[in-house]
């Protein structure tokens, strides 16, 4: 109601600006009357909405005032505090101390009323300061349009971690008050709407905010970015750091790439790419900063990161399918200083070479990776007569303050230990992490590759029966044993059957001969006591 009443009053004063010059004074004062009966019941009606009480606010909340000079211009820094004090709305007005300075003053608001549950965020109360505003775990549902109509001068608005839908974020949200013939914009630079729930965007949603340059998206179920969003985002053309981590995405549309061409930051983290759209070099003059951790690419080549001229950071780390970086990767990223390439369990290919152009390379961060080696081209024409040329070559990073190797399984040769020694020096044993071992050779595991050096590396001697060959497949599939393992099997197998054929025929024998056993008979008392005096009366007629 108050929204439709506002609109009703901004038209009419619209309509007001377009009457005739020739308009009678009585009917231009009953207009005006009218309408401002219209603005005092606008008024009263927005008085009425339940806000939180602000009477001793800064009592329930922390109040603070602090004041900054800065040659000329003076600041002044109002702080509001109002975390987890159980609000379910915000102020119908800041504290009254608010805002209070002289003519030039720069006033600043600085407001927060995070962790309370507000279920529609109302509007803003008005202040021309500048304003930066946060409500964080809140529970929002639902902004009440015209957010922001009486602040605007907003710069900062963090609405993260809560429950916003698509259909909640309207145009008209960020609209600010209506002057002459259309809305004024709110100076709005960056917007945190990160952990909503939105899965598109209104393609009008910036024409309110068009100093926008900051946004962050970052955990909404987006999943794909359709043509609303497409055209939303590529209509803030002053946009210079966009976060669409962990929104599901596999690509970004050519139309975003097109129009912001001032973007310099971009964070592409936990999503389901697995490959680089190739439109990506249309922002290659603009992007410094590029985070491609947590995503499914299973390489990098020569064309992955092609037109991206002005790159500094860069990180591809945390990729379970990576298994390589082939050569040239990184041979046109001339201006990286920054890369990270970690906990990548699958890598197991690292091309260094495609660095070589990267002067002013400062972090290499290659640890809990699958690599067991390491090797440089140290080749220079210019130092052919000499015997170990990368002692005297320029190292390739002469600004290198961080080389992270650990977690990997070093294979400890010549080979590893030279190029240790012309990346960072001779003194690269207080460069390398304690943690760093010697997975092989045998004689070497364990070990420390901070108490090693190349040239006790280079001239030990591994005993033949301790040499580990690469080559050789594992132990149960190597001749001798698949031989051993067959001739025990068919020992085996013969002596069961001749321990059965032995216990079948003493079983048969046994069978046979009873083993001298004679059956049981079995005879009544009867037949006995007949048959003994049958032998007694025989005995007596013989004589005996």
């Amino acid at each position: 109601m108050i929204n439709k009443r506002r609109n009703f009053l901004h038209n009419s004063i619209h309509s007001i600006c377009g009457f005739n010059m020739e308009m009678n004074h009585v009917t231009l004062l009953f207009v005006l009357t009218t309408l401002m009966n219209l603005l005092l019941q606008c008024v009263g009606q927005h008085e009425n909405i339940p806000y939180e009480n602000v009477e001793n606010i800064c009592k329930t909340c922390i109040c603070q005032q602090v004041r900054q000079d800065t040659g000329n211009n003076k600041q002044f820094y109002d702080i509001l505090n109002c975390t987890k004090k159980g609000f379910k709305h915000i102020l119908a007005r800041w504290p009254i101390q608010f805002g209070n300075g002289t003519k030039g003053d720069h006033i600043i608001i600085l407001a927060t009323f995070s962790g309370n549950t507000i279920d529609v965020l109302q509007q803003l109360p008005s202040t021309n300061a500048t304003l930066h505003f946060t409500c964080r775990h809140c529970n929002i549902k639902h902004l009440q349009a015209p957010t922001f109509l009486d602040v605007p001068n907003i710069n900062t608005l963090d609405l993260a971690w809560n429950e916003i839908e698509s259909d909640e974020l309207v145009p008209d949200v960020f609209r600010g008050p209506y002057h002459t013939t259309n809305y004024e914009p709110i100076a709005l630079y960056e917007l945190d709407l990160s952990h909503n729930r939105l899965q598109s965007l209104d393609r009008r949603i910036f024409e309110h905010t068009p100093n926008i340059t900051r946004l962050n998206l970052s955990f909404n179920p987006y999943k794909i970015l359709d043509i609303s969003t497409s055209v939303a985002l590529a209509s803030a053309t002053l946009l210079q750091s966009l976060d669409l981590s962990y929104t599901g995405i596999k690509t970004i549309p050519k139309l975003i790439f097109e129009n912001l061409t001032s973007l310099k930051y971009l964070n592409l983290e936990g999503n389901e790419f697995i490959y680089l759209p190739e439109s990506f070099y249309l922002i290659g003059r603009s992007l410094q900063y590029l985070n491609l951790a947590r995503n499914l690419f299973s390489h990098f080549n020569e064309q992955s990161f092609l037109g991206l001229k002005v790159l500094t950071q860069l990180n591809i780390s945390f990729m379970p399918a990576l298994k390589s970086i082939e050569s040239n990767t990184f041979s046109r990223l001339e201006t990286l200083t920054y890369l990270e390439c970690s906990h990548n369990p699958n890598l197991i290919k690292f091309d260094l070479d495609s660095l070589m152009h990267c002067g002013n390379l400062t972090f290499l961060d290659l640890s809990f990776c699958n690599l067991n080696g390491l090797s440089f081209n140290m080749d220079f024409p210019s130092l052919e007569s000499n015997n170990k040329k990368y002692e005297f070559s320029p190292k390739p990073w002469i600004k290198l303050k961080m080389f992270n190797i650990k977690g990997n399984q070093w294979v400890c040769d010549c080979e590893l230990f030279e190029t240790l020694e012309y990346i960072i020096g001779n003194d690269y044993q207080d460069f390398i992490d304690q943690d760093v071992r010697c997975e092989s050779p045998y004689l070497l595991s364990g070990a420390r590759l901070s108490n090693l050096t190349s040239i006790q590396i280079c001239a030990l001697q591994i005993p033949k029966k301790y040499r580990v060959v690469d080559e050789d497949p594992p132990r149960f599939r190597r001749k001798r044993y698949v031989i051993l393992t067959v001739v025990t099997a068919t020992i085996v197998v013969i002596l069961g059957l001749i321990i059965g054929f032995i216990v079948v025929c003493i079983r048969r024998r046994l069978k046979r001969d009873d083993f001298g056993v004679e059956p049981i008979r079995y005879t009544s008392v009867r037949s006995s006591n007949l048959s003994a005096f049958l032998h007694v009366h025989v005995d007596a007629n013989n004589g005996i």
